[in-house]
């Protein structure tokens, strides 16, 4: 038994405007989608707010960089480091370094050719409280580390509008 289908081929120019809108939907999707970041676990604050300060100079040298979030997270050299964990790691990273100068440069009695010990740029949000930040600079200028508090530069009129005395937030 033969069955007929009401199907048409239709001959003549093909209608491109819905294929237009859904590339234009999936670009759409994929640009948003691309600019999230999704943490596993519960959502934590990881913006950081600086407090100003007038000069912004840092020196070239070798620099550790610790960052501790408005959610008492801390990150060191980009990699999230449980506080526990943090003495022993920072305490492994300078003697690693101290052994690789020693070889690089060669142990010279005058002291001659000693390299510059790294820099610790600390980056604390300023809602953290002062003793976690005196936590982390004790313990870094005890392995004879210098520390620089990292800050924003400060606007041409002063503090930022929100910094204003009075301002509601």
């Amino acid at each position: 038994m033969r069955m007929r289908t009401r199907l048409k081929v239709v001959a003549g120019p093909l209608d491109v405007t819905p294929l237009v809108d859904v590339i234009f939907l999936l670009l759409i999707f994929f640009m948003i989608s691309s600019s999230l970041v999704f943490w596993p676990g519960t959502r934590v604050e990881t913006r950081l707010e600086l407090p100003t300060a007038r000069t912004n100079s840092m020196t070239a040298a070798d620099k550790l960089i610790i960052t501790i979030t408005r959610s008492d997270l801390l990150f060191f050299n980009d990699n999230l480091v449980h506080w526990g964990d943090f003495e022993r790691q920072l305490r492994q990273l300078v003697h690693d370094r101290k052994v690789l100068s020693r070889k690089r440069l060669g142990d010279r009695p005058d002291g001659a050719g000693q390299s510059r010990a790294p820099v610790v740029v600390l980056r604390a949000d300023r809602r953290i409280s002062y003793g976690k930040i005196v936590e982390v600079m004790s313990l870094a200028r005890s392995l004879g580390l210098d520390v620089y508090l990292a800050t924003e530069p400060e606007t041409d009129g002063g503090p930022a509008a929100s910094e204003q005395p009075g301002t509601l937030r």
